[in-house]
Order: C-alpha cells, then sequence, then structure tokens
C-alpha cells in the first residue's frame, strides 16, 4: 500500500513538473515564432519598398517608403517587437530617404520633418546623432540619386 502511495505522489509530481515546464516551452516556442514572421515580415516589406524607391518615380517612390514607415511604426506598437534596433535603423533611414526625395521635390520643409522624423527614430535607439550629420546624410543620398521623373 506504502509503494502504491508512493508511485501516485511520484506520478502526480512528475506530471505537474512536466505540465509546467510544457507550458514554459510552449510559451517562448511561441514567442520565438511570432517575433521571427515579424522580422521577415518587416525584411520582405523593406526590400519592396527599396525597390520601388530605386526604380519607380518621385510619386511611387514615396508611396512605397511613407507605406514602409507606417508599417514600421505599427510593427513597433507590437509587445514582440520591444527593443527590436534593426526596425528602429530601418525606419530611420527610410525617413533620410524620404527626406532625400522632397528635398530633390523642392519641399524643403517636409524634407526636413523628415530629417526630424530620422532623428527620432535614431535617438529611441539610443543614439543621439545631430541634425548636421543627419542633413549631411541625405545631401549624400540626393547626389547619388537617380531621379525617375516621367517625361513632360
Amino acid at each position: 500500500m506504502k509503494a502504491l502511495k508512493l508511485c501516485g505522489i511520484a506520478l502526480a509530481s512528475g506530471l505537474a513538473i512536466g505540465g509546467l515546464v510544457g507550458r514554459h516551452i510552449g510559451r517562448t516556442w511561441s514567442a520565438g515564432q511570432a517575433i521571427l514572421w515579424e522580422t521577415s515580415a518587416a525584411a520582405g516589406y523593406e526590400q519592396l519598398a527599396l525597390l520601388q524607391y530605386e526604380q519607380a518615380d518621385i510619386d511611387h517612390s514615396r508611396q512605397a517608403l511613407v507605406g514602409f514607415t507606417d508599417f514600421a511604426i505599427s510593427m513597433s506598437k507590437l509587445a514582440s517587437s520591444q527593443g527590436d534596433k534593426a526596425l528602429l535603423i530601418d525606419r530611420g533611414q527610410t525617413y533620410l530617404r524620404l527626406a532625400a526625395l522632397e528635398k530633390l521635390a523642392g519641399n524643403s520643409s517636409l524634407s526636413h520633418q523628415y530629417v526630424l522624423s530620422a532623428q527620432e527614430s535614431f535617438r529611441a535607439m539610443g543614439h543621439d546623432i545631430p541634425e548636421e550629420e543627419l542633413n549631411k546624410g541625405v545631401t549624400k543620398i540626393v547626389g547619388s540619386a537617380r531621379v525617375n521623373v516621367p517625361p513632360s
């Protein structure tokens, strides 16, 4: 009788420990999968936006880049994306590309606004880059830009 009672206690303890460990592993695995899916989605969207930026006219380039920044902002609100520095870097660089597009289009105030948004994105990552440095980056992008303007 004592052996049966001891076996019952051991079985119940094993089931309880196994259940708790299994639950923890399942949560960890699910969280890892969510992060992987979200990272893959952000990387794919960024590749599409950059391709459109490089190949399209100014209006479509602008739409692609704004679409990516909106997507990146919505992604950063997810719990699994908290602390994702790569997403913040990508968003900051995209804002600099938008600033360059607006500078090429002659919209200096909107270009300045995008530079400030880029600065905010980099600051959220822990890098306080002066506005002058970001403006130099925009000038460099403008200098190397291949503008696809439709014929008039």
